[in-house]
Order: C-alpha cells, then structure tokens, then sequence
C-alpha cells in the first residue's frame, strides 16, 4: 500500500473534528426546534468545554502526541507492514486499549476526575461527546500513543482513530433519532449499549466501556443491554454537581477529591484516595459501583451480580 496515499487520507481526516462538531449543532438545533431538549445550557457547556480541551492539543499535539508517536515507532519491536490483515490487528488493538483505558477511568478516582466530566450531561444527544475534561489531553492520548513501539506506522494510528471516533460520536445520537438496534449489539456497541454506559441507575452501573465492539464488554462481563423495564436516568449519582454549571463540571470532582485527600488521616489513605474507586472512604471502604448493582439485581428478584 502506498504511504502517500495513507499520508493524504490521515491529513484528510484530521478535519473529522470540525464534522463532528457540525454534526453536534445540526442535531442540537433539531432537538431545540422539537422541544426534546430540556437542560437548555447542557449543550453549551458541552461545546465550551470543547473548544477549551481543544486548546492543549492544539499546543501539545504535535510535540506530546505525534512526536512521541514517531520517537516510538523508531524503537518498535517489530517491522509491520500496511497488509489489510495488519490493519485488522491494529484497529483490534485500539479498541481493546480504547476499552482497557476506559475501565480505568471509571475505577481509578483521580482518573474519574477526567474521564467523569464526559458522565456529567444528563441528556443523550451528540453534544454530549464534546463534554470532556480540560484535562483529558493527559488521559485519552493513552488509548493510541503506544501502539508504534509494537511497530504499527503512525500513520496507520492516525487513519483509526478519527474513523473510530466518527463512529463513538454516532453512539450519542439521541433516542428521539435512533432506538434500539438489538441485531448489532452482539458485536457493536451500539447507541442503546452505549446510553446504558451513560446512565446513572443503579442496575446499570459502570457497564459497556467498549467503543466501536462489544465483544470486550462480554468477554470480561461488563455488557448490559438496555432493560424494556429500567428506564435510562443520565448524568453521576452526585446530589450537587449542576450538569448546566461548566465550573461544576470541571472542577467539583476534583474540590471533593483535594478535600478528602486533605482530610483523610495518614499518607497511606491520601494515596488511596487518589487511585482507590469512587466512592471508597477510610472509614468503611465506602459503596462502590457493583455493590450498587448487586442491590438493584436483588431487587429485581435476582441474586447474582449482572
């Protein structure tokens, strides 16, 4: 395969940023004219947050991101060449890396502190894929950044990733847009799977981190498809954060873990406050995530964790 043909394609998708960004305003204008919106400020703050996340990559892209991408693949492990099977291989790496990463970020708080800004919307549609953490330039660029050293060309990282994120941005279309697709769920995460991922009910928990396939989330038996009697409540079981407020999107997660961190008694519970999961304390250890939806299944009148 020609690089230079792959070259032009991957500068040609680095415009996928500005179509996602129309795709955003097109569907939030059309949810505003239908009155399907509520939370009137919620996309705004989205797309605020947008454009200020944009900032540090736009100034450490090239340097942080390209250039360590390249410095990698200069000490790859391997010689891979641009064979469609390899391509395969690649994109199956990146999405396991995009769902390993993911997982992270909801089981590590200081990570939650980033990747939970993105949880904050409580309304689906695509101005929710713009919610993110000013800070994510930090977080996300992990997904991919390694990937030469095992000797994939960047180039093949920067063809991926965009088409990979064109179809994440799809999983947020609204409900009033797109229902539930069953026939895909088994191998694609699809809007329905991933509105479950977004939904702040108990039984729904911290499930569906997959991006593109599903098949991670059912391996390791996070998947959960979207149930006909649980109705999907969005946002972050916090009683105080203001999905409408940019500074409590931004900033509340991290007040609340400076302060616990500040509070907690010895070195030993200030590191765990840190990498320990939401909702751990010193005290008890706290309710996580599962013993959440372990409840909700019980209630259900079922005994095993979902």
């Amino acid at each position: 395969m020609d690089i230079t043909l792959i070259e032009k394609f991957a500068e040609e998708l680095a415009y996928m940023s500005l179509i996602v960004l129309v795709l955003m305003i097109v569907e939030l204008i059309i949810l505003f004219i239908s009155n399907y919106v509520e939370k009137k400020k919620e996309g705004l703050v989205s797309i605020v947050s947008y454009l200020i996340q944009s900032v540090p990559y736009f100034l450490l892209g090239k340097i942080f991101i390209v250039g360590s991408m390249f410095f990698l693949y200069e000490y790859r492990f391997f010689d891979i060449s641009f064979k469609w099977y390899f391509w395969i291989l690649a994109f199956l790496l990146y999405d396991f890396t995009v769902f390993f990463i993911h997982f992270l970020g909801h089981k590590v708080r200081v990570l939650w502190c980033i990747h939970g800004v993105h949880h904050t919307a409580e309304e689906m549609n695509l101005t929710v894929v713009a919610r993110g953490s000013i800070f994510d330039v930090f977080f996300t660029p992990f997904n991919f950044i390694w990937l030469p050293v095992l000797g994939f060309h960047p180039l093949m990282i920067f063809v991926i990733e965009p088409i990979a994120r064109l179809y994440a941005t799809l999983t947020h279309t609204s409900e009033s847009f797109v229902g539930r697709l069953k026939w895909l769920e088994f191998l694609f995460i699809t809007p329905s799977v991933h509105r479950v991922h977004h939904a702040k009910n108990h039984i729904y928990l911290d499930r569906n981190y997959g991006e593109t396939l599903s098949i991670w989330d059912r391996i390791f038996k996070t998947f959960q498809t979207q149930l006909d009697d649980e109705k999907i409540q969005y946002g972050i079981m916090h009683d105080k954060l203001n999905s409408e407020s940019f500074w409590h999107v931004q900033f509340l997660m991290w007040k609340e873990l400076w302060i616990d961190v500040k509070n907690a008694p010895g070195f030993s519970n200030k590191i765990k406050y840190l990498f320990m999961s939401p909702g751990w304390n010193h005290i008890d250890g706290g309710k996580k995530a599962e013993v959440y939806r372990e409840d909700a299944w019980k209630e259900k009148g079922f005994y095993q964790i979902k």
